[in-house]
């Protein structure tokens, strides 16, 4: 039982040191195409500014908020039954071409 320990904590190791000195040589290896490839200085950034388009006048109906609402609300229940009944085509249609000819 000592040595399947053993050997079992020697394979972790060396699966552990693979693993981080591979992601050390990724590490070193974009550090130095950075230090290699450095970012242009000589563009400049401008920032533009766009012209804010002021609103003149504003009105609230507060007649036709109510049917606004409701308006808003039967479209999502509508939306949410027409998606509510797709939700097991796919289920039922099977495996596509590309699953079944894998096998």
């Amino acid at each position: 039982m000592d040595n399947s320990i053993q050997s079992g904590l020697m394979v972790s190791v060396i699966g552990l040191l693979v693993t981080f000195s591979a992601l050390g040589i990724f590490i070193g290896l974009i550090v130095l195409l950075q230090k290699l490839f450095p970012p242009k200085k000589d563009a400049k950034l401008s920032v533009v500014e766009q012209p804010v388009a002021q609103i003149t006048e504003v009105t609230h109906e507060s007649d036709n908020s109510d049917e606004a609402l409701v308006a808003v609300l039967a479209a999502a229940a509508y939306l949410r039954s027409r998606r509510s009944g797709q939700l097991g085509s796919t289920l039922m249609a099977g495996p596509g071409p590309y699953r079944t000819s894998r096998n």
